[in-house]
């Protein structure tokens, strides 16, 4: 059985892009997200498959020319790549295997849909009330696309989850970045 107490929770989210700059951009722009340092830059030198590929899976013949950590408040951190050959198909679906999108708390989620499609993304339909245990006074959400065809879901959740039976966990939210008396 599994130690709980040694997985303390997701750090960091690693994204690979087809535009370093932009893509961080985008975070900047969006969601006020903060580059803290650049493990590799493009005005440096690449670091090749065969440095770390049998380390992280880096495919043979393939380089990483660009990565940074972006701190993105109040969760986890984003790693953001870029690779001098990436291969996939760009945009992204629920209905593909592995990790589909990720979801990021806003007090506001008409906002948060404004300011994603200004920074150049393409928003699907909604903002929608949101259903079934995340139902509630408030719960809403959107899904939009990245320039580049990630997937992100924005949610606002100011009304609590409802549970089946009785878990001893409940759903992790972020805190707000402020109290209410100072909005």
């Amino acid at each position: 059985m599994t130690d709980k107490k040694n997985f303390r929770g997701v750090e960091h989210i690693g994204i690979t892009v087809p535009a370093y700059e932009n893509a961080v951009a985008f975070f900047e722009k969006v969601f006020g997200a903060e580059v803290l340092y650049s493990l590799v830059t493009k005005s440096g030198d690449p670091l090749s498959a065969e440095e770390i590929g049998s380390k992280n899976g880096l495919l043979k013949g393939t380089a990483i020319v660009a990565v940074s950590m972006l701190r993105f408040h109040n969760g986890p951190n984003l790693e953001i790549f870029e690779v001098d050959r990436p291969r996939g198909k760009g945009k992204a679906s629920i209905s593909d295997l592995g990790i589909s999108h990720f979801s990021v708390t806003v007090e506001d989620v008409e906002q948060a849909a404004r300011d994603f499609a200004a920074a150049g993304g393409q928003m699907l339909e909604g903002p929608y009330d949101l259903g079934g245990q995340e139902e509630g006074p408030g719960n809403r959400g959107v899904f939009g696309l990245t320039p580049w065809g990630l997937l992100i879901e924005l949610e606002q959740l100011p009304a609590p989850m409802h549970y089946d039976g009785s878990p001893d966990a409940k759903r992790w939210l972020p805190e707000p970045l402020h109290s209410k008396e100072e909005a």
